[in-house]
Order: C-alpha cells, then structure tokens, then sequence
C-alpha cells in the first residue's frame, strides 16, 4: 500500500462546472486517477490533468453498469499505485451518494481519505426552478427521501407522516415510482391539488422543468418525456419566482473562451438561464516575451497607453507583478480603453482610465479620440490582441505590442459538449467576437442553427456572421456581455409556470 495516498469523496454537484466548490476544483486539477459517475460531465473532467487515469464507475438503473464491489477494489488498487485519487460523485457524496459502502472500504483497508462537499441535487434543482425549499411562513421542514433503495427495491416510505408535514417534500430517483408516490400521498392525507415541480437534468444544457400539482405531475412527466436524473418537489411553496424573467428556462450555447464563458454563463444563470459554454478558442498569453519585457522597462516614455480588452489589461498587470512592478510605471503617460469592461477591468487594479469612447470600437476610439485630442506627434502604446484590428491614428507615432491571441480550438471539443446537436436544443447561440464566430462556422454547417436565435455583441461581429450566411437575432446596442443580455431579454417572451406546461425549451 502507499502509505502517501489519499482517495478524496468529492461531490461534484449537478453537474455544472461553475457548481462544484473551491476545494473540490482544486483536488481534481492534481489528481493522478478519478474515478466517476454517470452524471459527471466532460466540463468537470477537463479540469483533471491530462496525465491522470480516467475511469468510468457510473450506475444506472436500467442498463448494465458497475458493481458496487468492484468499485470498492479499483478505488483499493488505484491506492497502490497513485498518490491522488478522486473518487467523483454526482451532488454531495453524503446525500443518497452510496458513500456508504465506499467508506467501509477505505476504513476497512486503512487508506486515508477526505469528503469534500458538494451542492446536492435538491439544492440545485429547487434553485434552477425558482423554488424556495423553506419558509418561515409555508415550510417549516424540508424531508428528503430517495424514490427506490438499493437495487430498486420499494421504498418503505411513512406517507402518512409525510402527508402532515408541514414542510416542502423532495424525492430523488423518483421518476420510475412517481405515480404510485403521488396517488400514496394523496390516499394518506396529501391534498390532491398541492403544488408540485420536477426537475429533470438540473443546471445542465438538456435541463427540464415541470410544474402541476401532485395529482398532475406523473402525467404531465410522461408526456414531456422526463428521464432520470430528476427530482420531484411538493409542497405549498413549490412555485417557481423566477418565472417572470424573459431568460428563464432557456438554454444558451456561449463561444467565447472558457474562462469568458465562465463570467458570462454566470450572468445568465442569475437570470434563470441554462447557459453551455461551448469554447471555440483558448488565449495564449504572449507577455513573457522578450519585446513586452522590453516595453514595460520603457513604457513612460509614451504619451498614450491604449488597452482594447480586459483579457489584456488582466494579462499585462499580471505580466508587470512578475516583473515585481505596479502601475508607477505608466508615470504621466495616459491610458485609453475601449468599452466599460476594459475600463473596469483597470479599476481591479487601481487605476482608472483617461479616456473611453462612447462606442466600443477599435474605429470609434480612433475617430473620437482625435476629434478630443488630436495627436499630432503624440507616442502611443496599443496593447493588444495579435489577431486584433489595426488602430488607424494619423499623425500619432502608435507602437503596436501583441500581448496575447487566440488559438481555435478543435470543433469536436465544444460539439461533445453540446451533445453534437444544436436545432431544437438551443433557445439562443451567442457570439461575443468576430474570432469566435470564424471558428465555430469553420466546422460547423450554418443550417443546424437555422431554427436557433442568434445574439451578436456588435456590428462587427454581425458582419461577420452575415459573410457565413447567418443573420443575427440581434445585435448589442452596448458592445458587452451585459449589453447583449439584456438585448437578448428584450425579445424574448416569458413563460409562466402558473398553467403548469412544460417549458418552451421542452414543447
């Protein structure tokens, strides 16, 4: 045995990468083996080293799957021979997780381990529907009970207990069991017309939401074809309050890079949005080259420093606090920006800028920046993206220094992710760059977004989806992620919850 080895029970949460916690994100980027369940994505296991042993142990309940004993002997012969093992489970571990008997392993075999928490199902769910599982005034007690024990045995359920709680009921694994569960409740004392809500896939691209009561749900489940994994809530506090948003429920694919996506995905889901993020390119940093080193050394000597992007603002005052440097550098040269974002991206670091166009534009920051400050002669640093567009400043001496591109990455790697299949599972396909735009349509057929609406940052990027045949749906008035949300809101209709039909993602 190796005595340095440690199996780390991690609940990863319903499965969306922004969901699973800092401990957790931090033992799967040095694992050396994970093992993991069904639910678990390919968006969390793209965190996990390329060198780490991957190894599916995933249950499922009506096909053929992995014995719990033979788990218990990978997890005991995966310790001899790695230092790190992640052993990753859906939800929380601890929460109808089946840690139970991997626990004993463990013990039984003294190899040392941790539990790393993580959301549970229940948790999740009732926060995608809207759903607040407590109230001071409604609910009192939240119960947890799984629709079927081991080996889909029938659960020995109290229904007569659970029909008098005063509280909001949520059954795992209930979808198979559901009319029998519902029709029990009723017959012990649950009224017939209690609210109720199931969340099938909560938080992932294929997330479904159904609402009705608890003598309708199991029938209205059928015909919406829900599938496991899903949740059954009931009680009189099950009614989404976040119907009302015009983004709720609908599923939106972002192109951006990952870490983009990550900021903008977690805009849309503060709004009830089922966001897939779909990287189409990654950055590569390009300020450990020798020509930036150069150029912060004699960066003062310029009378302007313009930044086009936070990505580049992030990655120049990275640059600057490994050369052990701050923003004294710029000593009285001024800085120019294109767009709030770049702008507040300045401020994280302390410093504002001079000047910000009112469009977000390479082209309106030139053309109002010499109508205000004619730069005749003037020394002018662009910090910038090297696939970027090029300033046109005439008369001004302009220094262009590339400080970062972007690499399009390959098409399958956002086409797994989005199950292979755009029309009919999307609500919107979002572009925030012309780049990111280029590199989905290189491999993809523009008619498999035909039936999909199509959210363009600017003006520029709208022509550049036109040159592949794509018209936008709209098009940001304010060049940024917060601008094309709420462009997006403005035509999109909400769909309440209140007549208890199926989503419009799901009709």
């Amino acid at each position: 045995m190796n005595r340095k080895s440690k199996v780390y029970i991690v609940g990863a949460g319903p499965g969306s990468g922004g969901l699973i916690s800092l401990r957790a994100w931090q033992i799967l980027r040095r694992a050396d083996c994970v093992l993991y369940d069904r639910l678990i994505g390919p968006e969390l296991l793209s965190l996990v080293p390329e060198t780490a042993e991957l190894l599916y142990v995933g249950k499922e309940h009506t096909k053929r799957s992995s014995k719990q004993n033979d788990i218990n002997k990978l997890l005991i012969k995966k310790s001899r021979i790695h230092k790190t093992i992640v052993r990753l489970k859906g939800g929380d571990a601890m929460i109808f997780g089946r840690a139970t008997e991997e626990l004993k392993c463990l013990i039984g075999n003294n190899i040392d381990f941790e539990i790393v928490p993580g959301i549970t199902a229940a948790s999740a769910a009732a926060a995608c529907a809207g759903v607040v599982l407590t109230d001071r005034n409604t609910a009192s007690a939240v119960t947890f009970i799984t629709g079927r024990t081991a080996s889909g045995k029938k659960t020995d359920i109290d229904f007569k207990s659970l029909a008098k709680l005063n509280g909001t009921i949520v059954f795992y694994m209930a979808v198979e069991n559901m009319r029998q569960i519902c029709r029990k409740l009723v017959k012990s004392g649950l009224s017939a017309a209690d609210k109720a809500i199931v969340v099938s896939n909560a938080s992932l691209a294929n997330q479904k939401i159904v609402s009705g009561t608890v003598s309708n749900i199991a029938e209205k489940c059928a015909k919406g074809n829900i599938a496991p994994p899903a949740l059954l809530l009931i009680g009189k506090n099950c009614i989404s309050r976040l119907w009302h948003n015009p983004l709720f429920g609908k599923k939106v694919l972002l192109t951006r890079d990952r870490l983009g996506n990550a900021d903008f995905a977690s805009k849309l889901s503060a709004r009830g949005a089922c966001a897939v993020s779909c990287p189409t390119f990654k950055i590569k940093d390009l300020t450990g080259k020798k020509e930036v080193k150069q150029i912060i050394e004699r960066i003062k000597k310029f009378d302007w420093v313009f930044f086009t992007s936070p990505t580049g603002v992030k990655l120049f005052f990275n640059a600057l606090k490994r050369l052990n440097k701050d923003s004294r550098i710029f000593a009285s040269a001024k800085i120019a920006c294109i767009g709030f974002e770049t702008a507040n991206a300045l401020e994280d670091f302390g410093v504002s800028a001079d000047f910000v166009p009112k469009k977000f534009t390479s082209s309106d920051l030139a053309k109002e920046f010499i109508k205000k400050y004619k730069p005749n002669g003037k020394k002018i640093l662009l910090l910038r993206s090297a696939i970027a567009d090029k300033l046109q400043l005439p008369g001004a001496k302009v220094k262009t220094v590339s400080i970062y591109t972007a690499e399009k990455l390959p098409q399958n790697c956002h086409l797994e992710r989005s199950e292979g299949s755009l029309n009919g599972n999307f609500d919107w396909l979002t572009f925030a760059s012309s780049f990111a735009v280029k590199c989905f349509f290189e491999d993809i057929d523009p008619k498999s977004v035909q039936n999909i609406k199509i959210a363009s940052i600017g003006p520029t990027t709208a022509e550049t989806l036109k040159k592949f045949g794509v018209k936008p749906t709209i098009e940001a008035k304010e060049y940024t992620i917060d601008g094309l949300i709420k462009a997006m809101m403005g035509v999109t209709e909400p769909r309440p919850l209140g007549s208890g039909n199926l989503f419009k993602n799901y009709d």
